[in-house]
Parts: structure tokens; C-alpha cells; sequence
């Protein structure tokens, strides 16, 4: 009788040692190199991603997960791999910089990583521009579009502080078209552009998508009968004489964002009222759907980052322009 209860008892903590296996989440890790950056991205469960605790070092990165799990590295990888409980120490054979953000849909963790020898090489980003009008789209009962817990309106506005407070604190002046969750009308929003005439005027949105999307004005001659909305709000004494500066502008920031993110942005022209009535250089940014970017505190200071570094080039551009005429 005793020998037939070790033996179940045996059995049974075996059987709970293979369900206790069997159910540690899986974590997938892969490796890329675009140019002179690396990328390393984590996927795994929702929940066991958006709750992971990141410690990024010079030469190291430290995740610390909720619970034990399972490793499924590429192969070739050229990092070392540390790997105990809770804990994933990714070990860097070199000093770096390194950036993270969390993506959803899937769940993932994404570290780019930048050699500190190469990015001592860049020069650093100054902003020569004074004056900006930074619109946040939609606002009150004007949600735009709802993604989850989180609306247009929201991300827009959280983005739009940011940018804010950072060339505030380079003594710029900053005019917002709305500073809290506040619905603003189109004419309001085009009024605030034309009366300060700022250097730069940004409006920000969300979309749908998981891609960065940069709008920049269209002229279409609509005749001298036309009552569209474009003719209304008078395009052609506006922003038809900044439409080159305009085109600059979204290229700057196309470029900025690429190189930030590693990824490509969309362009587009488009007659939008709220760009082609702006008697200023102008440009209408669409940023990736909630359901694949999560705008944490890390999220918001890259974007931030990348919007200064496009505005930054944009204004030396100009300069440059300027001193060879």
C-alpha cells in the first residue's frame, strides 16, 4: 500500500511538473541590422509584454517578466544571452545606445540599438525656428477614431504637449490650437495659423494603421465659380506661396521618423483644408493606430525626439537656402 501511494504521488508531481511546463509562456526573439542600427524584438502574450519591467544599459538590457517562460532565440545572433528565472539579460559586445518601445498586435518588446562611436559622429540637433502652432486633432465630443481604450483625440493631444513642452523649454513660442480635451472648429484652428503666422504649423492625428503617415498640402486650381471648402477658406492667397516650404517640411520629418523607427513612412499630398488655408510651412502627421503603437512615456519622448531632429534639419535647410540666394 505505501509502495502504491510513492508511486502515485510520483506520478502526480510529475504530472504537475509537465503542466507547470507546459504552460510557461513562449517568448520569440529576433535580430536585424538596417544600416549602422540593430534591432532586437521580443514577442510574446499581451499581458506578459505590456507588464515586463526594461533596465537598458550601455552594454546591456535587462527585461524582468512577470513569470518564468520559455526562449525561442534566432540563430546566429551576435549577443550574449543571459537567462535565469524571470529574468532575459540580453549582453551587447559593444557600447551603445539603446531605445525601446512596446508594439501590439502582436505583443513586442523593440530595442534599437546604435553603435556610441557612430552617433558621436552626428552633430547635435538645434532648432534656428522661433515661432510654431502645434494643432491637436479632433477633441470634447469629437473623439476621432476609437481604438480600444484609447481615441484620436487623446494620442493626439499627449503628443502634441510633448512636443510642446520640449521646444518651450529652447525658449520657442508655442501656440497650441487646443491644450485640453476641447472641441475647436475647423475655422477656429485655421484663424489661430493665419493670425500668428507661425515658422512652422503641425497638426497631429491617428489613423487606423500601423504606418507613420505624412500629409502635406495640394493646390488644385478650382476655378473662379468653385464653392468648395478649399476656395472658402481662400487657399490661394494662403498657403500657395509655402507650398515648396511645405514639401521641405515633410520631408525633413519623412526622414527623421525612418531614420528613428526603422521603418518607412507613407507620404501624401492632400487639398485638406486645414493644410492648404495655412499662410504658414505645414505639415499633417498621422501617427500609428493604438493597436499596433502603445503611447507609453518612452513612445512619446522618441516621437518627440524625431519631430525636433525634422524640424531641426528643415530650419538648416531653409538657412541654407536663404544665405545662397
Amino acid at each position: 500500500m505505501k509502495r502504491t501511494c510513492l508511486l502515485f504521488s510520483f506520478v502526480l508531481f510529475s504530472l504537475f511538473g509537465y503542466l507547470f511546463a507546459q504552460q510557461l509562456t513562449d517568448v520569440k526573439l529576433r535580430y536585424s541590422e538596417q544600416g549602422g542600427s540593430k534591432r532586437i524584438v521580443l514577442e510574446g502574450k499581451e499581458a506578459f509584454i505590456q507588464n515586463a519591467r526594461v533596465i537598458t544599459e550601455a552594454s546591456q538590457i535587462t527585461i524582468e517578466f512577470s513569470e518564468q517562460f520559455t526562449l525561442a532565440p534566432q540563430k546566429d545572433i551576435p549577443f550574449g544571452i543571459s537567462l535565469k528565472d524571470k529574468v532575459l539579460k540580453l549582453i551587447l559586445k559593444e557600447e551603445s545606445s539603446v531605445k525601446f518601445f512596446r508594439l501590439s498586435s502582436p505583443p513586442r518588446l523593440v530595442f534599437d540599438i546604435q553603435n556610441k562611436a557612430l552617433l558621436a559622429d552626428k552633430q547635435p540637433s538645434i532648432i534656428i525656428l522661433n515661432s510654431f502652432v502645434i494643432d491637436a486633432g479632433h477633441g470634447g465630443y469629437d473623439f476621432g477614431i476609437n481604438s480600444g481604450k484609447s481615441s484620436e483625440k487623446e494620442v493626439s493631444l499627449t503628443l502634441v504637449r510633448s512636443l510642446g513642452r520640449s521646444l518651450a523649454n529652447k525658449k520657442k513660442k508655442v501656440l497650441y490650437t487646443r491644450k485640453v480635451d476641447q472641441y475647436v472648429s475647423l475655422a477656429d484652428r485655421i484663424s489661430l495659423v493665419n493670425k500668428e503666422r507661425p515658422d512652422i504649423f503641425l497638426s497631429f492625428h491617428s489613423s487606423l494603421s500601423e504606418n507613420f503617415v505624412i500629409l502635406s498640402p495640394k493646390y488644385e486650381d478650382q476655378g473662379q465659380d468653385s464653392q468648395s471648402i478649399v476656395e472658402y477658406y481662400s487657399i490661394s492667397n494662403r498657403q500657395r506661396k509655402y507650398t515648396g516650404k511645405s514639401k521641405a517640411l515633410a520631408d525633413s520629418l519623412e526622414k527623421a521618423i525612418e531614420e528613428e523607427f526603422q521603418t518607412d513612412a507613407v507620404r501624401r499630398e492632400m487639398p485638406l483644408p486645414i493644410l492648404n488655408a495655412a499662410g504658414a510651412p505645414c505639415v499633417l502627421i498621422e501617427f500609428p493606430s493604438p493597436k499596433f503603437l502603445v503611447y507609453d512615456k518612452q513612445m512619446t519622448e522618441r516621437i518627440t525626439a524625431s519631430m525636433q531632429s525634422g524640424i531641426a534639419a528643415y530650419g538648416l535647410r531653409q538657412l541654407q537656402m536663404d544665405i545662397t540666394r
